[in-house]
């Protein structure tokens, strides 16, 4: 039987994980470890999941996992998508897809309309620092000039590992390279 992921689960309200980045360019400098805590809100009238590190909040749909919006430390948002940006459910090898969205930068108050081209590589066993996870491999591509590729847990609703590669015209901020690793992981039921 082909393994699928039949729809989005969050992790539990409270869970907390910790990955490690290693950046370069506009990504930043250097290495950095990001805690990352799950929690809800309500956002435009409906209750959203968020995922909140010291530096921004990422507000998501419940139901997909989309990311609706990026929120920075004063609650505001720095990134809105639409529609949402994500996975499409179900996930299975194989199974690719192309979105069109308009992603809008406020603090300049600028609007970019973007493809992003995602197929399902491959199901199977990643080992990072926090263990051995089962993950769907995932490779994304942007007309912004961003490739990506991601190690999603489907059992845990998030990405174990993944690695981000800008070139040097993206709107983004230009050429770069993210690689993140889960470090550690703490479920709270």
């Amino acid at each position: 039987m082909e393994p699928k992921a039949e729809r989005y689960v969050a992790p539990p309200l409270g869970a907390t994980w910790t990955t490690a980045q290693r950046n370069t360019g506009s990504f930043g400098p250097g290495d950095v470890q990001v805690q990352t805590t799950r929690g809800e809100q309500t956002w435009q009238g409906r209750q959203v999941v968020t995922f909140a590190t010291s530096q921004a909040t990422t507000v998501a749909d419940p139901d997909t996992g989309k990311w609706i919006a990026i929120l920075g430390q004063d609650g505001k948002p720095v990134l809105s998508f639409d529609p949402p940006a994500g996975f499409n459910f179900p996930l299975s090898v194989g199974k690719t897809w192309t979105s069109s969205i308009k992603m809008t930068m406020h603090a300049a108050n600028r609007t970019i309309p973007y493809d992003a081209t995602c197929k399902v590589e491959s199901y199977g066993d990643v080992t990072v620092r926090a263990g051995t996870f089962t993950t769907f491999k995932l490779g994304c591509t942007y007309t912004t000039g961003l490739e990506e590729t991601f190690w999603f847990s489907p059992e845990m609703g998030i990405f174990v590992k993944s690695s981000h590669k800008r070139s040097a015209n993206s709107p983004l901020g230009g050429a770069g390279t993210r690689e993140t690793e889960l470090v550690s992981v703490t479920i709270r039921k």
